[in-house]
């Protein structure tokens, strides 16, 4: 039957159906332009039937053609399809049909063919040449998508291989010139046809918006819905938005706004874009009636026509994809639109009646803005178009006839990832990898995936998700029930992984569509989840040893057991007996909100790409796979997508800088971790990644080695591993894999390792090894080590390159470690039993005579015990020169003076450095230096003098006395300088415990021993009582008779040395009331380890009794050994001393006095204590029985005498105390006056200060406190005097006390000189009338300061 096709005469086109057909018959290919609404995409398949075209019009016993007829969008097609035939009045399928995804309507015979331009760019696979259709109409084409240019430029290359085929390429809103171009043959251009007018007219109208804070986008579209109804005209409003988001928002606004009013009320309002499910999109086309809004992004601005729609409402944006090179992601970014765009817009309006469209944009706005939308070429990523052409042999993407050819950047991007996925080499050519991915319909990524999971056994799972990625997300979210939605979808969630959330829902829906009773909760998902998989060996290692043989499964964590996925043929029987019908089968996915449509697309997907694996005979796995054999598939097909999170920020790092986070919407039941990777990343108001899942830092090398950057840092020499090691640091687009992994350098660079290697094993030593040869050398190299430091010369051994020379000539290349070292040198020692062996000969530049054990000896007396000491040249260390170790018992009896000293082999450097320190007249007479001071070096050592040398005096008081005996001139000790001294000529004390660890060090005995003082006191008390205790204990005959020997060996003692043992009928903490412990020596001798310490034994106060210790230093035991004589004199004479307390006189009245500082208690009892001492303590002190009781009595009758002198003594001074007082409180504007005189005040006057001071100065305390008085009086006439004299004086009190914190407060009786000086300088200064006791100026206080440097 003949087809009747006829054409409406309404429509523009139909009446220039003639001129388009002739220019059909005449060209190749032609240009149509019709403005929109003017009918060219339903009449120009109808002109080619007429024309002669398709199978219908075949000759009888020709097969014929079809006409093939693209649109953008699987929707258009298959409404355009059915407008078409129904204007042919056939059957959908019979002359005019739609192939797109999954859907085939055409019949055998049939003639038209809609698809997708996908469809058509496919099936150049299968039909290089197209020669399935006689006529190609290209619909849309200002949409320049990827595939539409693709095809352009593909037919362009075939039409010359095809003359009979005919193109028409049409759109509303075409760039004419441009196409026309394209297909110049030579003829000329492609002829272009413009089809002007329309159905009904359409108004603009331009109201552009301000956004403020009371006014956004959604008020400017109610106000444009209130104007197009105003006056109660009807008619449906289509308002094009950017996004779901916008839509929503939009929806929810227009809603509450039409509630306000009676007649728009009931109107509806309804989304449409493309996520939509397809009965929420079916509703668009449904008729109706009321008022409808309709909320559409860009999905409805062409080709699809949306019924019923008289205006159009343009918020003038869209999401527009756009390929970001630096960030190497997919942006979807909210821009305006183009002018074509614009157009089509207010295209889908005017249709049914007079139209109008508001543009919610200036006039001016629209002018400036780009004539056309920007290509998809020019904003994508072109590795899937590179890779189709590398398939279908079209040659290099650079010369291919693109309508407008793609920036070599773009193109250098596409290779790029192209070589990071395997698929072409470094010159561009197509690897096997390649190959593989161009057979696989989807993106490149993607296909890497399938690819990889063939390799690791995950071909079944990676199918599922792969297939899933492909579509949109069958989980439906209806704007009316999300939080139902989301309940329901919760069970596929997995904790760690989106993709294994996938492989649920797939298992879910195998199990569901099987009968089987599936998880309706998360709670019961959990529960049906398949058991652990088969272990690996890395698993089984985990497992106890009587497990490993008993098959007993390792456990697994969540994230490496896929929720119940069995690959196909492996799953459980399913519990129910029958499927389900697909009515229940379709009730079962609405309830649990999941999209029919895109299911059917899901499995479609999954089953071609089943079908290319079986094609090429890859094997599906039986067995589920791990979870890592699964991520480390996708993983390989998305390295560009990885992210790391660091501790505080909380976005994820990714690829070459970028920051994204994971999609607010991710189906995750737990946050993701540190490491994850994302099946894409979009941007919109911000980066997101969306199909998330946890991954491995490892994983990224076992996929991605390809493409990581390594550098090595730091090699080293590592003792541990005898091996030259380097860190080595790996990142894969920026991103930190690893850092700091050791690898063997010798296998980067083994020249450079062995170089290490003989440096620092070797020549330094640093390498344990068994080989004698090593050991041997470095004990002949520190030998030769001590000669240099003893001699201080640093021209004795040989330097390190003269030892590195020896072993580089002797080991071969390639040696870098303790292994090579060992390979070799088994087999070479064998045959040459010296090698490697070095001589002193070949360390040593020359001999280093004179150095010898006696002058410098391993040992250095001091204190009385033998202190090792060291030897260093090194010229800033801290250790340079001789280094003492001192035990820390011995340090308080080790003397300045033979510190001095030194060791013999010093002394005549030290000697020398001295004399030059002399002043020009008596240095002169010792020139030349060096010979003097070797001659009087050897005068000092020569004939056993050394030893009564350094016990006698100082060097410096030995060599003033030779110095003034040889010179007869007057030469004073401060004429030495030893601080001109280099550090080296001074002894370097090292104080260790009893254990040997150091405690200090340093060249300062005072202050070692004022730092350490008190703990070496307590260590030798330790060692003395041990000593005393010993004593106390009953003599056996043997011991008497080793001690009877000992006496008699042992030199007799200095007349003032007495034997040393105190009683031994005592033990050492016997507590005594009266002297009945015999006679207390002066000194006592302690050995220890074989060596003779001196302890000096003392009363000590205990309140009711004294007991005996003893002391390592004289001075400390002198003093404690007063206070406990003064305790012991006190228990004899109890009485006196009562009657004493009561009768002191004026007590009451100093106390009074007293009272700022203390109470009168104190006061008393420190005047009974000066007054015991000058009664009873005067020098010598008793040291016998006999000579006690005489002290006690002489010192009891003039007792009282002498406490009633203390008291009058010590009312003077707190009179004075009270009187300065006063005067520092009364004395206004003269702060720094005033200030210091009561610091000073202060420091005079102590609580203890009468027991404190010294009995000669508290006589002069009275002056000093009236001098205070005096210089406030004098301070009113003369400011200036005073505050100069302060500024002078200031320098000499700040030394003093820093000398005094360095000394933690021990002073000797040089430091007391200096002290009390500076109190006469006061008077010397501020009160001159009351006169010093002898001349004091700050010059005399300088020479005083300058010996106590020394």
């Amino acid at each position: 039957m003949p087809l009747s096709i006829t054409f409406p005469e309404s429509l523009p086109v139909s009446a220039r159906r003639d001129e388009i057909a002739e220019a059909m018959r005449k060209h190749q290919v032609i240009i149509v332009c019709g403005e929109t609404g003017s009918g060219k995409t339903t009449q120009l398949p109808k002109i080619a039937l007429a024309l002669g075209r398709g199978r219908c019009n075949a000759p009888e016993g020709q097969k014929g053609r079809l006409i093939g007829h693209t649109q953008p969008r699987r929707i258009a097609a298959s409404s355009v399809a059915k407008r078409i035939a129904e204007e042919l009045k056939t059957p959908l399928g019979e002359v005019v049909g739609y192939k797109v995804r999954f859907q085939d309507t055409l019949q055998k015979g049939a003639s038209v063919k809609l698809m997708t331009d996908g469809i058509l760019l496919a099936e150049t696979q299968t039909d290089p040449l197209l020669k399935a259709y006689d006529t190609l109409i290209i619909d849309e084409a200002h949409e320049r998508s990827l595939n539409i240019d693709f095809l352009l430029g593909y037919l362009k290359q075939i039409l010359p291989q095809r003359p009979d085929l005919k193109v028409v390429v049409t759109s509303a809103t075409i760039d004419a010139e441009r196409f026309a171009r394209h297909f110049a043959g030579q003829s000329g251009s492609a002829p272009v046809i413009m089809v002007s007018g329309r159905t009904y007219p359409v108004e603009m109208r331009y109201h552009p918006f301000e956004e403020k804070k009371d006014y956004d986008l959604n008020d400017a579209i109610a106000d444009g819905v209130d104007e197009l109804w105003q006056g109660g005209r009807g008619g449906d409003i289509l308002v094009f938005l950017p996004g779901e988001r916008e839509i929503r928002e939009a929806a929810d606004h227009l809603r509450k706004h039409l509630q306000h009013s009676p007649v728009l009320r009931s109107s509806e309002v309804l989304p449409l874009f493309s996520r939509l499910s397809q009965a929420e999109q079916d509703r668009i086309f449904d008729g109706h009636t009321g008022r409808r809004i309709v909320l559409a992004t860009n999905v409805a601005e062409t080709s699809l026509t949306v019924p019923g729609i008289r205006y159009v409402i343009d918020a003038g944006t869209a999401r527009v994809k756009r390929y970001s090179f630096r960030s190497k992601v997919e942006q979807l970014l909210v821009e305006p639109i183009s002018q074509a765009a614009a157009n089509q817009r207010a295209g889908r309006c005017g249709r049914v009646a007079n139209g109008i469209c508001i543009r919610l944009y200036g006039e001016d706005d629209f002018n400036q803005r780009d004539r056309f939308t920007d290509p998809e070429i020019l904003r994508s990523s072109l590795a899937g178009v590179i890779l189709r052409m590398k398939a279908l042999g079209l040659g290099d993407v650079v010369n291919f006839p693109f309508l407008e050819a793609p920036s070599g950047r773009a193109i250098a991007d596409g290779y790029q990832l192209l070589q990071e996925l395997g698929a072409v080499d470094e010159r561009g050519n197509l690897l096997p990898m390649g190959q593989e991915l161009s057979r696989l319909p989807l993106d490149p990524r993607v296909g890497r995936m399938i690819l990889e999971a063939r390799a690791r056994g995950a071909v079944a799972e990676v199918l599922a998700i792969a297939s899933a990625l492909s579509v949109q997300d069958v989980r439906d979210r209806p704007l009316e029930a999300q939080q139902q939605a989301d309940q329901q979808h919760a069970k596929f969630d997995d904790d760690k992984s989106e993709f294994s959330g996938y492989l649920r829902l797939w298992q879910w829906l195998h199990d569901a569509r099987g009968g089987k009773v599936v998880a309706m909760s998360r709670k019961e998902m959990a529960a049906h989840s398949a058991p652990a998989q088969r272990q690996n060996a890395r698993q089984t290692a985990f497992l106890p040893v009587a497990q490993r043989g008993s098959g007993a499964q390792a456990p697994q964590a969540p994230e490496q057991r896929p929720a119940a996925f069995h690959p196909a043929g492996t799953a459980p029987e399913p519990d129910a007996t029958h499927k389900l019908s697909n009515r229940q089968w379709e009730q079962l996915l609405r309830q649990n909100f999941i999209n029919i449509r895109r299911v059917r697309e899901w499995r479609d997907i999954h089953s071609q790409l089943l079908t290319v694996v079986r094609e090429h005979r890859w094997q599906v796995n039986t067995q589920p796979a791990s979870y890592e054999a699964v991520h480390l598939s996708m993983l390989s097909g998305l390295l560009g997508n990885i992210g790391f999170k660091g501790e505080e920020s909380g976005a994820y790092l990714g690829a070459h800088g970028i920051r994204f986070h994971p999609h607010p919407g991710a189906h995750l039941g737990k946050k993701p971790g540190r490491w994850i990777v994302a099946a894409e990343q979009v941007e919109t108001s911000r980066l997101y990644g969306r199909g998330i899942a946890a991954i491995e830092p490892q994983w990224l090398e076992e996929v991605g080695g390809h493409l990581l950057k390594k550098q090595v840092l730091d090699p080293h020499w590592s003792k541990k591993q005898a091996d030259v090691v380097a860190y080595e640091r790996a990142t894969l687009y920026g991103l930190v894999v690893y850092n700091g992994r050791g690898v063997s350098y010798g296998r980067i660079d083994p020249h450079e390792a062995r170089q290490l290697f003989i440096r620092r094993a070797l020549v330094e030593g640093e390498w344990e090894t068994h080989w004698p040869f090593l050991a041997a050398n470095h004990k002949l190299v520190r030998k030769v080590e001590e000669l240099e430091h003893k001699s201080r010369r640093q021209d004795v051994l040989v330097d390190d390159e003269l030892i590195y020379a020896f072993y580089d000539q002797h080991i071969p290349e390639g040696i870098y470690s303790g292994a090579t070292f060992d390979k070799w040198f088994r087999p070479a020692s064998k045959a040459d039993g010296g090698l490697l062996l070095l001589k002193r000969d070949e360390l040593m530049r020359h001999e280093a005579a004179g150095i010898t054990t006696e002058k410098f000896p391993r040992t250095v007396k001091l204190g009385g015990a033998d202190c090792s000491a060291a030897y260093l040249h090194s010229p800033g260390d801290a250790r340079d020169g001789l280094t003492v170790t001192v035990p820390l018992f011995v340090l308080n009896q080790v003397s300045e003076e033979r510190a001095e000293w030194l060791v013999p082999g010093m002394l005549k450097d030290k000697i020398q450095a001295l004399l030059k320190s002399l002043p020009q007249r008596p240095r002169s007479r010792f020139v030349p230096l060096p010979e003097n001071a070797a001659r009087l070096a050897a005068l000092f050592t020569a004939d056993g003098r050394w030893a009564e040398a350094t016990g006698k005096a100082g060097l410096i008081d030995t060599l003033l006395k030779q110095v003034r005996d040889e010179t007869s001139l007057d030469v004073k000790r401060a004429d030495f300088k030893p601080d001109m001294l280099s550090p080296h000529l001074f002894m370097n004390f090292r104080v260790t415990d009893e254990h040997g660890r150091q405690l200090g060090q340093g060249r300062n005995l005072a202050a070692l021993k004022a730092e350490w003082g008190s703990k070496a006191r307590g260590a030798f008390q330790a060692l003395a009582s041990l000593k005393i205790a010993g004593s106390a204990q009953p003599a056996t005959d043997s011991d008497k008779k080793q001690q009877k020997n000992s006496q008699e060996q042992a030199p007799a003692a200095p007349e003032k040395r007495a034997q040393a043992t105190p009683p031994a009928v005592a033990p050492h903490d016997a507590r005594y009331t009266e002297w009945r412990f015999g006679e207390l020596p002066e000194l006592m001798e302690i050995k220890k380890g074989g060596q003779t310490l001196l302890g000096f034994p003392a009363l000590i106060d205990h309140g009711e009794a004294v007991a005996i210790e003893v002391f390592d230093e004289p001075e400390v035991a002198a003093a404690r050994h007063r206070v406990g004589l003064r305790r012991l004199f006190a228990l004899q004479i109890k009485d006196a001393l009562k009657y004493l307390e009561k009768n002191i006189p004026d007590l009451q009245k100093m106390a009074v006095a007293y009272m700022p500082l203390g109470t009168q208690e104190e006061l008393r009892a420190q005047i009974i204590a000066v007054a015991m001492d000058r009664a009873f303590l005067q020098d010598p002190l008793p040291a016998t029985e006999d000579a006690f009781k005489q002290r006690v009595q002489e010192g009891r009758g003039r007792l009282t005498l002498i406490a009633n002198e203390v008291a009058r003594m010590a009312g003077a001074i707190l009179q004075e105390y009270a009187a300065a007082q006063r005067k520092i409180k009364d004395t206004k504007n003269a702060p720094e006056a005033t200030r210091d005189a009561g610091e000073q005040l202060q420091k005079l006057m102590p609580r203890n200060f009468i027991a404190q001071a010294p009995w000669a100065q508290l006589q002069h305390y009275a002056r000093y406190l009236k001098a205070i008085g005096v210089r406030l009086d004098k301070y009113r006439a003369d400011p200036a005097r005073d505050a100069a004299k302060l500024k002078e004086l200031q320098p000499l009190e700040q030394r003093y006390g820093r000398l005094l914190a360095e000394r933690k407060g021990q002073q000797d009786a040089r430091l007391q000189e200096y002290r009390w000086m500076l109190e006469e300088l006061r008077v010397s200064f501020f009160a001159q009338e009351l006169r010093t006791p002898y001349p004091v100026s700050t010059k005399r206080l300088d020479k005083v300061w300058q010996q106590l440097q020394h």
